[in-house]
């Protein structure tokens, strides 16, 4: 046995490995563990278990960044404090760091490096404290003192109170009593709702702003609030939460500024600002009115002009014919002259009235199945001879897979033919017009391309408004009313397509390009049907097929009825949303068809109220508008058809979703 030290000597004391283990395992108010060189937990103390929330089999192992958030991992935080550990010795950081479950702790965080006798790094030492409480308190404390010191300031710009937890009046500043005119005796314990109008009051805004400031620690709010006489002032109003050092709401810290300066300034700057843009359009429209005007002027002297013309030729030669010999080549050129005249003029009423026809809604197609390639062909035709007199050659490229499209083929020859004779009037002798044409699965295009004058790139967007020219009326070399390329432009619209014009300059030839959409194929039926009756205005259709239609434009809704009974459906039409719906719930129909303008419930609300209905999700609906819509509008609906209505089309789609539906 080895006996005790004497008093006189000095026990050294070292503890034993396992010891050291044992004392740092007992701590349990610090986080202490260690950590590999790359950062992997080696140790797990009792502290750690519990501030972190993880066993020590949970997290050997582990990377200790899964204490960090995703933002500070995005950061690359973790790493950054260990090569600042590598650099220095240690690193020392306070933040938010993350539980076992999500939870957040504010902690203090010390790691230190760890090195064998060689210099090595061993690993790091992390020790790590929960500091929320001390946070929390400190955070209490901050926000305490500001709010002491705003209450207890004589401030005379702002009007600085508290209320309680109930939103009553607890105190009154100088400021207070300037901007809103109580004094303290007068106001103290009363509600703050007091300074709102009654329409806030009525609408809960007082209790809705204590509301958001109780949830979110503040609310921030501009308008109008009431003085003690009654007058209003526009005021900025934060109202904070105040809450003590257990987290309980004290109340509310509220400041208030008078800023009515300021909104009368901003008034008068948004009057300024109305007014300059109301003077803007004011000019605009001036100018829009003179141009209007000088174009009205221009296409009524251009149309004294090209009657005259023609005239003079008729008056004069008919005045000669009773003097010339009826054999006589005078008399022969006579009777040519007055024709040619004759016809020019009824071309150009033709225009006039097409026109006319265009811009009060009356132009009326008659669509058909057509062969696109025939009328082409009989356009050529007919402008052949006009082009051999100038000695310019047209010539056609023709894809052999046309096929037949619906239109109405006068109209759409009327589209070429103005296209060609546009072409032959603008290109020079010798010149050259081609004519092309091809297929893709949905459209047709037909291309006319000559090597004439080409278009001044300045008038090249103006090409297509009625009554425009490029010429001036009394310089101007070429004949016409400037109709041409605007009917060309309507009908193509009509039909659905697009019209465009390429060119590189004057001097550089002009592409008009005509774009038809392929609305329907017929080219597997053994007869081409060629009326508009033959098409789709028979008894089998939409048999069987249930439709209600809300229209309430009395034409309109005639005309849609008729056309679909002809085509065997059954149609209940009405003139409101409501009369529809009450016949709706009584009884499905296979499929409804809406207008989208209509007075006191538009098709979009109609058409929203029927899909909240239990049956509305199978509900077929059919939209009818003289609006364009956006691809979110269109959606809302099984179809969204254009107007004017293309009664082909409609039977079309109506068949298509309806009978599609029961197969």
């Amino acid at each position: 046995m080895t006996p005790p030290p004497a008093d006189n000597e000095t026990r050294s004391f070292e503890p034993r490995p396992e010891e050291f283990a044992l004392l740092v395992d007992a701590v349990e108010d610090y986080a202490i563990f260690m950590l590999d060189p790359e950062g992997r937990i080696r140790s797990w103390n009792r502290g750690a278990a519990r501030i972190m929330g993880y066993d020590a089999s949970e997290v050997i192992g582990r990377h200790f960044s899964i204490s960090y958030d995703s933002e500070m991992l995005a950061a690359g935080k973790p790493q950054q404090e260990l090569d600042v550990a590598i650099r220095n010795g240690r690193v020392e950081d306070e933040g938010w760091r993350v539980r076992k479950g999500g939870g957040f702790f504010w902690a203090n965080t010390v790691i230190t490096l760890l090195r064998d006798e060689s210099g090595g790094i061993r690993g790091f030492v992390q020790v790590t404290r929960d500091m929320t409480a001390r946070r929390a308190a400190e955070e209490q404390l901050r926000q305490s003192t500001e709010v002491f010191q705003l209450l207890v300031s004589a401030v005379r710009d702002y009007a600085i109170f508290m209320l309680d937890p109930e939103g009553n009046i607890a105190t009154w500043n100088v400021g207070a009593q300037r901007i809103k005119q109580y004094k303290p005796a007068e106001i103290i314990g009363r509600h703050f709702s007091t300074f709102y109008s009654e329409e806030d009051i009525r609408n809960g805004k007082p209790a809705r702003e204590l509301k958001i400031a109780r949830a979110e620690g503040s609310v921030e709010d501009e308008g109008w609030r009431v003085r003690k006489d009654g007058s209003r002032f526009w005021a900025n109003v934060v109202i904070t939460a105040v809450h003590d050092e257990r987290g309980e709401l004290r109340g509310f810290a509220k400041v208030t500024r008078d800023i009515s300066d300021r909104k009368r300034a901003e008034e008068i700057q948004q009057a300024l600002l109305e007014q300059r843009e109301a003077r803007r359009q004011a000019e605009d429209s001036y100018r829009v009115a003179q141009e209007a005007n000088r174009a009205k002027d221009e296409f009524l002297m251009t149309l004294s002009h090209e009657l005259r013309t023609p005239m003079t030729s008729i008056l004069g030669w008919s005045r000669m014919l009773p003097n010339l010999a009826p054999n006589s080549e005078a008399f022969q050129e006579a009777i040519a002259s007055i024709a040619g005249g004759a016809q020019l003029q009824a071309r150009l009423i033709d225009d006039i009235l097409d026109v006319s026809r265009i811009v009060s809604g009356k132009l009326r197609l008659t669509p058909e199945l057509i062969a696109v390639g025939q009328v082409i062909k009989e356009a050529v035709d007919s402008t052949t001879p006009t082009a051999n007199a100038k000695q310019i050659t047209i010539t056609t490229s023709l894809a052999p897979d046309l096929g037949q499209i619906v239109a109405d083929a006068t109209r759409l020859q009327q589209v070429i033919w103005n296209l060609l004779t546009n072409a032959v009037k603008f290109t020079p002798r010798h010149g050259l017009v081609e004519v092309s044409a091809r297929r893709t699965k949905s459209h047709v295009e037909i291309a006319v391309r000559d090597t004439g004058e080409g278009i001044d790139l300045k008038f090249l967007p103006h090409i297509f408004e009625p009554f425009r020219q490029a010429e001036s009326p009394r310089t101007r070399v070429h004949g016409g009313l400037g109709l041409g390329l605007s009917i060309v432009r309507y009908i193509t619209e009509a039909h659905g397509g697009t019209v465009s014009a390429e060119s590189e300059g004057l001097g550089r030839g002009t592409t008009f390009t005509v774009t038809l959409p392929v609305q329907v194929s017929r080219e597997n039926e053994s007869a081409v049907r060629t009326s508009f009756g033959d098409t789709f205005l028979h008894g089998d259709r939409l048999r069987g097929v249930e439709v209600v239609l809300v229209e309430d434009e009395e034409e309109s809704r005639k005309m849609i009825t008729t056309v679909l009974r002809a085509a065997g459906a059954t149609v209940h039409s009405f003139d409101s949303a409501n009369a529809a719906l009450e016949q709706i719930d009584q009884h499905l129909p296979d499929l409804v068809i809406t207008d989208i303008a209509m007075p006191t419930i538009d098709g979009y609300a109609f058409t929203r109220t029927l899909r909240e209905r239990d049956y509305g999700a199978d509900l077929k609906i059919v939209a009818l508008s003289a609006f364009s819509a956006n691809a979110d509008e269109r959606s809302r609906f099984e179809a969204y058809l254009l107007k004017p209505i293309d009664p082909f089309q409609l039977v079309d789609e109506i068949a298509r979703i309806a009978l599609s539906a029961t197969v």
